[in-house]
């Protein structure tokens, strides 16, 4: 299958270069592998606005005056360095017309995705952990439908999968969004039916609605619709049921061709799936197996079967443990 080259943002230090604030760059197999298959755009938001390295750290913190209001300081100089930090943000990320994911530096006050620590003043305590880094909100803002994921939680089976899928399936619409061909729109749709209802099936059932177009809407508008729906099914990772649902869906398939034998040995297989004791690719490239076999012509085009290279797929990953980073 041929995919088309996501556009990913990534922070610098993840193995481009020893930005770290403690000076430190952070290896990571998966962002090796990953390269080869995306256009790798790494930023260093700290650095860009004058921080050396390595450098004092530096917070975030909720104004006195305004709960709802966030600044970034770094306390060691005390310097505010809020408009500093967003006007970069700004700049930088207005430079792309399109992104289709980040992979950011986990609790990084300037590039943490989630679980930033926010504090009570420049010497305070922690309020909570939930905040966002500065330049990670800016680029939710402006790319909402884009994968975003932090480096920790990539060593995470399911979250990776997850973010893979995503990554892929928006890079994918965005080339048909370029020419915004309807003909274009029903085949994506077609293709990504039982990825979309391994998601969710009230959502695809929206999104047929869409493509069918009964309104007869103009196709830019039509693409907007749809976009929004591809934002909204992909908010959340896929539950177990529903993934099982479908690799039930495609075994329909094969229900006249296989032997007794057969039939048993891929119900185990989704029985460990189900057990969190395999990957979901394990009955995936079963049943990938059998598409081949039987030459399903229909199948071959599923993106569930491949929703991203399988190259980027670690069988030796068992999935355990993953409840821990939902």
């Amino acid at each position: 299958m041929n995919f088309v080259k996501p556009k990913v943002i990534i922070s610098k230090c993840l193995g481009f270069e020893p930005c770290y604030y403690s000076g430190q760059m952070f290896n990571i197999d998966f962002v090796d592998k990953l390269g080869k298959y995306v256009e790798y755009q790494p930023v260093c938001p700290e650095m860009e606005i004058g921080l050396g390295v390595p450098r004092q750290t530096i917070r975030i913190v909720r104004s006195k005056d305004n709960k709802n209001e966030l600044r970034l300081f770094q306390p060691k100089t005390e310097k505010e360095l809020t408009k500093k930090m967003l006007d970069f943000s700004e700049q930088f990320l207005n430079k792309f017309d399109s992104i289709d994911g980040f992979i950011f530096k986990e609790r990084s006050p300037s590039c943490g995705p989630k679980n930033v620590k926010v504090y009570s003043d420049i010497q305070g305590q922690v309020i909570h952990k939930d905040g966002v880094g500065f330049f990670a909100q800016k680029a939710k803002d402006k790319f909402p439908f884009a994968a975003v994921e932090g480096d920790g939680r990539l060593n995470n089976l399911q979250l990776r999968e997850h973010f893979l899928t995503k990554l892929f399936t928006f890079a994918n619409f965005r080339k048909i969004s370029e020419t915004k061909k309807m003909n274009d729109l029903v085949k994506f749709h077609s293709d990504n039916k039982y990825l979309l209802m391994a998601y969710n099936q009230n959502i695809l059932k929206d999104l047929g609605r869409v493509v069918a177009n009964h309104e007869k809407l103009k196709p830019e508008k039509v693409y907007h619709l749809y976009k929004n729906k591809l934002i909204e099914i992909f908010k959340k990772k896929p539950e177990y049921k529903s993934i099982l649902n479908v690799l039930k869906h495609i075994f329909g398939y094969f229900k006249n061709e296989l032997t007794s034998d057969e039939k048993e040995f891929f119900l185990n297989i989704s029985d460990k799936y189900r057990e969190n004791k395999v990957p979901l690719s394990v009955p995936i490239h079963l049943l990938k197996a059998w598409i081949i076999e039987y030459d399903v012509d229909y199948l071959k085009g599923q993106s569930f079967i491949d929703p991203f290279p399988n190259e980027l797929v670690d069988l030796t990953d068992s999935g355990k443990n993953n409840d821990k980073l939902r």
